[in-house]
């Protein structure tokens, strides 16, 4: 297994390294850095002033004082009645991710985490030993308080894990593993649980899924121009000299890319009166379209970089000069408006691909036989396909009403003002899932467009796609079970193998 370094001396984790299932290591200097700042928190401890969430209590409880002798049971009281998460499990993957971003950010020396405590973290992640979580709960501040309460709950012995494939009480596999369940002392269950890092590994999964969906949907709206004949003119980087937004650019050279050398286009060049010097928005106007979607992505992308390398939990603990400051890092706008975006951006590619869809179906698209059928009237063809992508992006729709701007005051108004980051990063998660469907649909049906005609050859990377799909989905003309190649297309998407060797 390769091995990823987190911690203080890495000043800038890639997105794809947390996407793997690296094993993590923290350097000699970042462990001495973690202890330093116990040592540091110890000693503020020892002053018997005020600290919020260290011998205070949380959130409007935070002028309540805290004996000494009851600093490691309040830890260990907030990891439990945090743990209050509903709705579907977190999957392993994100789980998984959200630890590693844990660690790297309990690992930068300013959380007064011990090392016993963030060891046996670490030890979870390189045995693949996984907690159970669930995705409601958070509201994107303080942190994602509940969902990473379900993880804490497993350094105390507590709760449940995901191990080999099955589910176990978390004591049962620690035993099994001879790992001894930790005794939280001061500070450490705040730190364990304050921070945003499932909504940031919900935004790294998400993003991985977006770049891959634009590419994707570059092929889709390629196949679809050839298949109804239309011009790639819009498509010339001049147009995007004169309105340089970085995105514009750089899809319409991705679709210069995937068209070049198509015989399609070539055959039917025709005087610039022609009836096709203009198509219609959704197929002209791409690269602004799917260019603003790129430039949403990348939005969210510097900002989630911003956040995997940062501390988001609180109290924060200045070694160098001993303060220990509250404040508000947990706090998640930061990402849940850049996810917002990028949840309505997506639903602007679902737009556009069904209504390059109704186009590939219509029965007045004089190119392609009505529905697709081989014969119209007889047969309904791909009539009823078109409307599940409808109900598709009819859902895709009511989810991008933004969760952000709905805020509800907790904690006896403590809390007056929560991010919703959440909410936010669970339904672009569902928006993308979705809208990943209707874009491979309209691949398939672009390329069923294209076998019922006679016709030149595509470009060699279209001819590529071409032959995959048809290599994988036989091609029928007559009515059939349509469901299974539906899923099969989707299937193709999903993994990723139909791009995989294209160079845009």
């Amino acid at each position: 297994m390769n091995r990823l370094e987190l911690g203080i001396e890495r000043s800038e984790i890639d997105i794809k390294e947390l996407l793997t299932d690296k094993e993590v290591y923290l350097s000699k200097t970042t462990w001495d850095g973690v202890n330093n700042c116990r040592l540091v928190l110890e000693e503020r401890l020892s002053e018997n002033t005020p600290l919020y969430g260290i011998n205070t209590g949380f959130g409007f409880l935070a002028n309540e004082s805290i004996e000494e002798d009851e600093l490691g049971q309040l830890q260990v009281n907030l990891v439990r009645s945090h743990a209050a998460g509903l709705g579907e499990e977190v999957s392993i993957e994100v789980t998984r991710t959200a630890m590693m971003l844990l660690v790297n950010s309990l690992a930068k020396g300013y959380s007064g985490i011990r090392v016993e405590t963030l060891k046996l973290l670490i030890e979870l992640i390189n045995r693949d030993i996984i907690p159970v979580t669930y995705q409601i709960g958070s509201l994107g501040a303080s942190g994602d308080l509940a969902t990473l309460a379900h993880v804490a709950m497993v350094l105390i012995g507590e709760g449940e894990v995901n191990y080999k494939g099955k589910r176990y009480p978390s004591l049962e596999i620690l035993n099994k593993e001879n790992l001894e369940p930790v005794i939280l002392q001061a500070k450490e269950g705040l730190a364990l649980i304050n921070g945003t890092h499932f909504i940031s590994a919900y935004s790294l999964h998400l993003l991985n899924k977006v770049e891959s969906m634009i590419n994707h949907n570059v092929i889709g709206t390629s196949l679809t121009l050839e298949a109804i004949r239309g011009t790639a003119r819009a498509y010339d980087d001049k147009l995007a000299m004169v309105r340089p937004h970085p995105g514009h650019r750089i899809i319409a050279e991705k679709l210069r890319n995937a068209l070049k050398d198509s015989g399609i286009l070539e055959s039917h060049k025709s005087s610039e009166f022609d009836h096709k010097v203009q198509d219609p928005y959704v197929l002209r106007c791409v690269p602004q379209i799917l260019g603003a979607v790129y430039d949403a992505k990348t939005y969210l992308k510097i900002s989630v970089i911003r956040e995997i390398n940062s501390v988001t939990d609180n109290p924060l603990i200045f070694a160098e000069t001993g303060e220990i400051i509250s404040g508000g890092n947990f706090h998640a706008e930061p990402l849940a408006l850049p996810l917002e975006a990028v949840g309505m951006a997506l639903v602007e590619v679902g737009n556009v691909s069904e209504k390059r869809i109704n186009r590939l179906v219509h029965p007045q698209t004089k190119e392609l036989p009505a529905f697709l059928a081989s014969d119209p009237g007889v047969e309904s063809g791909y009539m009823i396909p078109h409307y599940t992508v409808a109900a598709l992006l009819n859902r895709a729709r009511v989810l991008s009403n933004p969760a952000v701007t709905d805020n509800i005051s907790v904690s006896g108004s403590q809390e007056d003002h929560v991010s919703m980051g959440m909410g936010s990063a669970l339904k672009s998660t569902e928006i993308a899932e979705l809208i990943e469907q209707i874009v491979a649909l309209e691949i398939y049906l672009a390329v069923r467009g294209l076998n019922m005609q006679e016709r030149d050859r595509s470009s060699p990377i279209l001819e590529k796609i071409i032959s995959q799909i048809n290599s994988e989905i036989e091609f029928v003309k007559e009515d059939h079970y349509v469901r299974p190649k539906m899923i099969k297309a989707i299937e193709m998407i999903k993994s990723g193998k139909l791009i995989e060797d294209i160079v845009f």
